[in-house]
């Protein structure tokens, strides 16, 4: 074989080998990554003065049994969708009650109406669809979002329940009066709704990030059309100012109908802060300060304060049983009416969870809810949590 053969068959050869280890790399299209978590949850409470609202003083129950798919369309679009089993059901079960009107005198189809009570334990949480605008190695990128998704208010609660370090976001169950996260979702701030958004997002270094969302929503919540020709806006903004250091903050007005009312609109605001990352060695703090206009007709002000705070102590044998050690405090102040006495809540939350690998948690909590109102006692107890993701 003569020499310039021999290099053109060997430039082949190289060419196929790079066309090889390009097809390889190249990312095929769907791409589908399937996960989910599951807590089991345990309390016992002395709130038997409030058993009428709250139950039994103790309960064992399934907390969040979620499975996630997620994964990408195309390289620009991707997807997120998260059915959720969580809740039980009451001993009565789910029943249906339904009831007819006349036939109209002059003939024609009487109206039906149904009302289900119970909880079905099935519930349908995040689905929604992003499209990218501009390549994926851009500093700045515009998604557009559409579908179910929590709204734009509230550094805690858009933070993952994967692996929480206070258990609880709000007051949780066994416990009779309200943490802040219980007002502002009562009054339509936070939690998930039906809508579409846009999020700016610029990459300020290898750590820091500045985004910018804006949503519009059909205001009435997990999984429910619209009831009005109006729509709910929430606006939020965030910047790393620091490697650690993240501020935040939110608007939002909400649109509801009240009564016969179709144009009632309540709003809220707040701002936020975190230091670190859930699950990641050393300090984790994340700190809430909200205040609005609750969803009843008189629009009363509401005021809330949550701070929580962390320290995660890794273990240093590789073959120890167990993985880190994390102590856990929260803090939360409520006020339901800021124009009224003696109606604050108080919750605080000491916790020490006990990390068996990085996605497997036990937790062990001591709470205490006092009330502004000299009339009502603490309560007191304990809550624990086993919880695991993959």
């Amino acid at each position: 074989m003569n020499p310039w053969t021999c290099r053109v068959l060997g430039g082949t050869a190289l060419l196929l080998a790079a066309g090889l280890g390009t097809a390889r790399a190249q990312t095929t299209y769907p791409s589908i990554k399937i996960s989910g978590r599951l807590q089991e949850q345990f309390y016992a409470f002395d709130n038997d003065p409030f058993a009428a609202a709250v139950g039994p003083t103790s309960n064992v129950f399934t907390r969040r049994a979620r499975i996630e798919a997620k994964g990408q369309i195309a390289e620009n679009v991707s997807f997120f969708i998260q059915p959720s089993f969580e809740g039980g059901r009451n001993l009565s079960g789910v029943s249906t009650t339904c009831t007819s009107t006349p036939v109209p005198a002059g003939g024609g189809t009487p109206t039906i109406t149904c009302k289900t009570t119970g909880r079905s334990g099935f519930r349908l949480r995040d689905a929604w669809i992003d499209v990218r605008f501009g390549p994926a190695k851009s500093k700045s990128s515009l998604y557009l979002r559409a579908g179910q998704e929590k709204r734009p208010f509230g550094r805690y609660e858009l933070t993952s329940s994967t692996n929480l370090p206070s258990i609880e976001r709000g007051a949780g169950n066994g416990l009779p009066g309200k943490a802040s996260n219980n007002l502002f979702e009562e009054a339509g701030f936070l939690s998930h709704d039906v809508g579409a958004s846009l999020r700016l997002e610029h990459q300020l270094d290898d750590a820091r990030l500045a985004t910018l969302k804006v949503g519009v929503y059909n205001g009435q919540g997990e999984s429910l059309n619209d009831g009005n020709d109006a729509k709910s806006v929430g606006v939020r903004g965030t910047v790393g100012v620091y490697r650690k250091l993240d501020l935040g903050g939110s608007v939002f007005s909400r649109d509801k109908i009240q009564g016969a009312d179709s144009s009632f609109r309540n709003t809220g605001w707040g701002f936020d802060a975190s230091w670190g990352k859930l699950g990641d060695a050393g300090l984790y703090l994340v700190g809430d300060y909200m205040q609005g206009k609750d969803g009843s007709p008189g629009k009363l002000r509401i005021r809330g304060l949550s701070l929580v705070g962390a320290y995660n102590i890794r273990m240093k044998s590789p073959t120890a049983w167990l993985y880190a050690i994390e102590p856990a405090i929260r803090y939360d102040f409520a006020d339901p009416d800021t124009d009224a006495p003696d109606n604050r809540v108080t919750t605080l939350t000491a916790v020490l969870g006990l990390y068996l690998s990085s996605k497997a948690q036990l937790r062990l909590a001591y709470e205490r809810q006092s009330f502004q109102l000299s009339t009502l006692e603490s309560v007191t107890g304990i809550r624990s949590a086993l919880t695991v993701n993959f």
